[in-house]
């Protein structure tokens, strides 16, 4: 294993303008603060308000968006980082790991890349990626393109089938099937970083959030001592030359992860078990006593002093014994979540410690919070009573299912574009208006012009003259509307499906 110095991990220098020469302590967290201003004042933060953690198109405010979520991960990120600085300076090894001067960095990209680690995600989370895999499997047919050219290839798109005779054009077919099918949310978030807002981080900011290091164009099963890292697509096709450039930054192995992104995931999981719980009694699919009890049966064998009792019964006593009855719900939750945080961020913290040679080396192919202690096993029980009462209660369903129907419908109508031929397209956004095209040219008025740049931008560096051009052309302009809905809010999406297939 390499020696532990955070120097070379902790990269302040960006991929545009960044600062040369040697920094002080004092100048290299300002760089770090330069990070945390460009994040909090971007859109697509912002955006984040009307995006759904569980309960699509949710009116009551008590009940968490994307964004209070968030900020919860962001205060438990904040929480574990300290933790771990304060045990490694007490075990005096801050200057042996090269952190004695990088505290305030450690723990600003930890908390940063908690506020920014869902921007990503499309409207209605996980059914909103699934409606756009499914639409573009449904018209690519990525594992037709798997073996060599099929005469009955399903794909829809001419430029994209295979032809005897074309490698390599055929590996960048299938590349490009591939990567078209695997939306992701984690690696939409480095796209909108670094594609399409252009917030020019830093190469440690960034690399905290690429938290997963498949390409979404990789096909079969990952390497067995990466399983877990490469557990889902980390990154597109489109910035695989950033990711390049961000491993050599970061001093990455080809699958390996930045050693901070543990400390953001354990804090995601932390924050989101317990939230989900939360703002299942809010709605009221359940009460705090009918939690309780659901808690209790799924635990299992029940000992005195046990995690459970620590934590879970603690709670429910205290919030009890209040003599406000109208507040025990409250009482319950802060409690729930006090015990929580004071068992599992040591836990998480020591996890980052005994295992530290394997983190930063990026290649520890687990979760932090992912064994077999009784600390893994109070969040699964989180996790599992909430997929068994919340996820698959009745309005829940129904409200993904509309979810996945806007999605699916929002690409139906914005189809038209992708139906265009290369040349047909490459004069609409040229001219941006053509008579022969009236429902093309106003489909295409409707996207945003940070998108329609991004999609410029891409296609200029293309030779038009080379074999692969009709290719590269259509997976920019698929990657165009992919990134246009996506981005969109559930409120806007929904209302925008609505306005579209004219049902008000």
């Amino acid at each position: 294993m390499a020696q532990i110095d955070f120097r070379n991990k902790i990269n302040w220098h960006r991929r545009y303008r960044s600062p040369q020469g040697v920094k002080s302590e004092h100048e290299i967290l300002r760089i770090f603060e330069s990070d945390r201003g460009r994040i909090v004042n971007s859109p697509a933060i912002r955006r984040l308000q009307q995006k759904t953690q569980v309960f699509p198109l949710e009116r009551n405010a008590a009940v968490r968006t994307r964004l209070t979520h968030s900020m919860e991960v962001q205060q438990v990120g904040r929480y574990i980082a300290k933790e771990i600085l304060s045990r490694l300076k007490e075990l005096r090894l801050l200057t042996e790991y090269g952190l004695d001067e990088l505290t305030g960095p450690f723990e600003s990209i930890v908390e940063m890349a908690c506020l920014m680690h869902d921007i990503g995600n499309p409207p209605f989370g996980h059914f909103g990626e699934a409606a756009i895999n499914d639409w573009f499997r449904q018209r690519l047919f990525p594992s037709d393109a798997a073996s060599q050219p099929l005469s009955d290839d399903r794909c829809m798109v001419k430029a994209l089938c295979l032809r005897e005779g074309e490698e390599p054009l055929n590996d960048l077919r299938r590349k490009v099937r591939q990567d078209l099918c695997h939306f992701e949310g984690n690696a939409q978030g480095i796209r909108l970083v670094h594609t399409l807002m252009r917030m020019n981080l830093t190469w440690a900011q960034v690399g905290c959030i690429l938290k997963y290091t498949r390409p979404a164009w990789w096909q079969g099963e990952p390497p067995a001592s990466h399983d877990y890292l490469m557990k889902k697509p980390g990154y597109y096709f489109s910035e695989e030359a950033y990711i390049e450039r961000l491993r050599k930054e970061l001093s990455l192995s080809p699958f390996g992860r930045f050693p901070l992104t543990w400390i953001m995931e354990a804090a995601d999981d932390i924050s989101y078990c317990v939230a989900d719980l939360e703002d299942a009694v809010e709605k009221r699919i359940f009460t705090v006593e009918e939690l309780y009890q659901h808690l209790y049966e799924a635990w299992g064998h029940h000992e005195k002093g046990s995690l459970f009792a620590q934590v879970v019964e603690n709670a429910f006593e205290k919030s009890r014994s209040n003599s406000f009855s109208h507040s025990t719900e409250d009482q319950f939750f802060m409690y729930l979540r006090v015990n929580t945080l004071n068992k599992l961020v040591p836990y998480a913290a020591s996890r980052f410690i005994d295992n530290l040679p394997a983190i930063y080396a990026g290649e520890f192919n687990h979760a932090l919070l992912e064994d077999d202690s009784s600390f893994s096993q109070l969040l699964e029980l989180y996790k599992n009573v909430a997929m068994h009462h919340v996820f698959s209660h009745p309005d829940v369903e129904q409200l993904e299912l509309q979810g996945y129907r806007v999605i699916s419908g929002l690409l139906e109508i914005y189809q038209p574009l992708l139906q265009l031929t290369t040349e047909a397209f490459s004069e609409l956004v040229e001219k941006e208006r053509i008579k022969r095209l009236p429902i093309e040219t106003r489909l295409f008025h409707k996207l945003s012009t940070r998108h329609r740049l991004a999609y410029v931008e891409a296609v200029s560096k293309i030779d038009r003259q080379s074999p692969s051009w009709p290719v590269m052309e259509f997976y920019f302009r698929c990657r165009l509307i992919q990134d246009y809905i996506s981005g969109m809010t559930d409120l806007y999406a929904w209302d925008e499906y609505r306005k579209l297939m004219a049902v008000e």
